[in-house]
């Protein structure tokens, strides 16, 4: 049998969580999507050393992608306040202080324990402390 069993490729869809209020990378642009998207296509379609433009790079996702894996990244955009929180971006990465969400990091699953993210006897214990009453 040449096909998949199951009727499709399971590895055709990419799931990852968009950016919003709570979200590692968000910024104040409207529509922002995450880096891990354009992570893959630029390890997928580029080699180190390539030139990857985003002609309506936004705050800079495309840019962050490419330069976190040692391309040239090129982008503009009409909004200079965007064009700022770009550069900034390319900054942080550069100085190791931009928080950006691993690929590697299960989304969060509410009908597993810890949402997926934690493995079972991995972790410590949480205790609230109240100040001392004088």
């Amino acid at each position: 049998m040449s096909c998949n069993p199951l009727g499709k490729n399971p590895g055709d869809v990419w799931i990852f969580p968009n950016v919003k209020n709570n979200h590692v990378e968000k910024t104040d642009h409207p529509c922002q999507f995450p880096v891990e998207l354009v992570e893959r296509l630029v390890l997928s379609l580029t080699e180190p050393g390539d030139a990857v433009f985003d002609p309506y790079m936004g705050v800079g996702s495309s840019v962050v992608a490419a330069v976190k894996h040692k391309r040239l990244g090129y982008g503009c955009d009409v909004v200079k306040e965007y064009v700022d929180i770009a550069w900034e971006r390319v900054h942080q990465l550069r100085a190791g202080t931009l928080k950006t969400r691993p690929m590697d990091k299960p989304v969060y699953d509410p009908t597993k324990p810890y949402g997926g993210h934690k493995k079972p006897g991995g972790g410590g214990q949480l205790a609230f402390l109240s100040p001392a009453k004088a």
